[in-house]
């Protein structure tokens, strides 16, 4: 028997206007950053009763809590070409590169392609497309380990045109590019070693290059390779400078500005241009001065006017000046370098746009009413739809009922919410299992242990300040959420267990089996990871990955990295990603986070249309006001998709 909800003191759930773990969440791997060590014991629990308002779904805090990238290099900071403070360097840069000659033919690297190193780690199929991609990363240095970091991104990105591959680029062996359509490379540890073999098959070889970041000026540290490289590729790496003197807050590409932080001061390298026929400038880094004003850029850039190459294509080798995978936001550069790497696999590929809604934390506890408001006019703008529900409602210490505990309640004991759910269901409705409890036990997890206020996967609390290490207090609107750690019970096959408890009860309640998983606010462990990959193909949402992923040299229960998808991915786990890629609608501030309007998420939207296989993908809460739903729906439209069930995202 239902109980009726007139009445029930209700708190509204939601997601918070951000990212989920999308800016890179380093928290061991970043200056200024405060990080426990390896062994750090649980965080306390903390007397942490939800205030009202609480937010449930707490993807944003977690990306905000290491959102830097590495500091300026020494040659940035002096406005030093980097060759000119490396004393190994065999070349003068006072001379002129002597690029007038023909290019030397290239050569065909899979005429002797060797064996794959056994460090290789190896994910995703040609299943998903044409291209099989070799991913290179820097493993030394003070900030080695964010190699790793951005090697598991590139290489997820990669994962949507095929199969990917990972190696540390100081295991690279001649011609081993020759096995692959297309190499990446991140150069995320200034100086870093590479070998010469790695050096050779970028300049002479025939396979396509992205190179990203750091250390391209080493391919012309001597004299015979600047010359290989300027007359090949019609710009000087050895005269190049990094600029981290301008104030880069936009980069314009495929005709739009996308956002660049202020606070990313790591610089971006500007090639110096020698040969302007030869060289495709995708994307320019606009100069700005403090006032957020277009102003003219510094003598480093080497470019007249407030703009500068922020990434540039000739002969086979593509360039990024920067590692665009730290300060991600929804409207971001980072959606140039998704693209870019799209380009680089599938040259030529059709642009598409579609896009994808989400009926948010519907659980028993959820209005029937209300959502079938949303439904029905979903269902009457011909709009297919997700709806993510949490089978079990439970508030074990009576957070929202005076202090009495409730629950657990499951779907079959709400046959109203049933019906709309299989109304739905039979009218475009695709149901996603969001979590099995979206919560954990009576841990306030971090705020209430009531269902869609918690983390299920992952051990939550809430800090004053942004340190980790700070002590735990109760959570309220100004307060941080930390996450990071096991819980109890909460092995691989133990979550592949409460997984499939929470799967069985679609169909205790007659509705259809869902085949779509969502980790609750998007954050789960590597355990836990590797137990819902046992029970789903596919996940909907946005992910955190883990040192040692691709090394095996695991990390502590702070060193992950989170990301978020502008389109279809594989996961080292296995597992297809549907991308959720523009956040959701958020009319309050909340803690540190400001409010997510629906002009926020359709301009995020318009954003994403620089992407080739552009996708705008949202969700919302049935609580809300959904004349703002409906606001976001005609925008998005507006701008040029088409709604598609989720499974159909390009």
């Amino acid at each position: 028997m239902s109980r009726p909800l007139l009445g029930k003191r209700l708190r509204p759930r939601y997601r918070l206007p951000l990212l989920a773990m999308c800016v890179a969440a380093l928290a061991l791997a970043v200056p200024g950053s405060s990080a426990a060590p390896a062994d750090s014991p649980d965080p306390p629990a903390g007397a942490a009763a939800a205030p009202a308002g609480a937010p449930a779904d707490l993807a944003a805090e977690v990306a905000d809590q290491a959102a830097t990238g590495v500091p300026a290099p020494e040659a940035a900071k002096q406005e030093a070409l980097p060759l000119a403070l490396d004393p190994d360097a065999q070349v003068d840069l006072a001379a002129p590169a002597d690029a007038g000659g023909a290019p030397a033919q290239p050569r065909d690297l899979a005429a002797q392609a060797p064996e794959v190193p056994a460090s290789a780690r190896s994910f995703s199929s040609q299943a998903n497309g044409p291209a099989s991609t070799l991913v290179l990363f820097d493993t030394g240095g003070e900030w080695g380990r964010l190699g790793e970091y951005y090697a598991i991104e590139t290489g997820m990105l990669a994962s949507h045109s095929g199969a990917v591959t990972t190696l540390p680029v100081t295991d690279y062996v001649a011609g081993l590019a020759g096995r692959y359509t297309a190499v990446m490379y991140v150069g995320s540890t200034y100086d870093g070693e590479l070998p010469q073999a790695f050096r050779d098959d970028v300049l002479t070889g025939d396979v396509p290059v992205l190179w990203m970041g750091f250390n391209i000026w080493q391919l012309t540290s001597t004299q015979e390779g600047r010359t290989a490289f300027t007359t090949r590729y019609g710009w000087d790496a050895a005269t190049s400078y990094i600029d981290a003197t301008d104030t880069v807050t936009k980069v314009s590409y495929n005709g739009q500005d996308l956002s660049r932080n202020a606070l990313n001061t790591s610089g971006i390298l500007s090639p110096h241009i020698t040969d302007a026929a030869a060289v495709s400038v995708l994307g320019q880094a606009r100069c700005s001065g403090a006032d957020g004003a277009e102003a003219a850029c510094a003598s480093v850039a080497q470019s007249s006017g407030s703009a500068f190459p922020w990434a540039v294509q000739s002969g086979n080798l593509t360039y990024i000046g920067e590692i665009p995978m730290t300060y991600m936001s929804e409207s971001d550069r980072y959606l140039a370098a998704a693209d870019i790497v799209l380009d680089t696999l599938q040259p030529g590929a059709a642009a598409t746009r579609t896009a994808a809604v989400r009926i948010e934390d519907i659980s028993p506890e959820t209005d029937p009413a209300q959502l079938r408001a949303q439904v029905d006019y979903l269902v009457g703008e011909q709009v297919p739809f997700q709806m993510a529900v949490v089978p079990i409602y439970t508030d074990p210490l009576g957070t929202d009922n005076d202090g009495t505990p409730e629950g657990p309640t499951t779907l079959a004991d709400r046959p109203e919410l049933v019906d709309v759910l299989k109304y739905a269901v039979d009218n475009g409705g695709t149901l996603v299992q969001h979590g099995t409890t979206h919560q954990y036990d009576e841990l306030t997890n971090p705020y209430s242990a009531v269902s869609t206020d918690d983390f299920e996967f992952i051990r939550s609390w809430c800090t004053a300040t942004p340190d980790r290490d700070a002590e735990a207090v109760p959570c309220t609107k100004t307060t941080y959420v930390q996450i990071g750690g096991e819980l109890a019970d909460m092995s691989a096959a133990q979550t592949a267990d409460r997984v499939t408890r929470g799967r069985d009860l679609f169909a205790e309640a007659g509705l259809p089996t869902p085949t779509i998983f969502e980790a609750p606010h998007y954050a789960a462990t590597d355990a836990a990871y590797q137990g819902i990959s046992q029970v789903y193909s596919t996940r909907y949402e946005r992910s955190l990955f883990y040192a040692g992923t691709l090394t095996g040299q695991s990390g502590g229960p702070y060193d992950y990295v989170g990301q978020f998808f502008p389109y279809t991915v594989t996961d080292p786990y296995g597992m297809n990603v549907l991308p959720e890629n523009l956040g959701n609608y958020e009319p309050e501030a909340y803690s540190q986070h400001p409010a997510r309007t629906a002009q926020d998420i359709v301009a995020a939207a318009q954003a994403n249309t620089v992407v080739t296989h552009a996708n705008a993908s949202f969700f919302f809460h049935p609580f809300y006001d959904i004349n703002a739903l409906k606001d976001i729906v005609a925008g998005i439209k507006g701008a040029g998709y088409t709604f598609v069930p989720a499974t159909d995202l390009g």
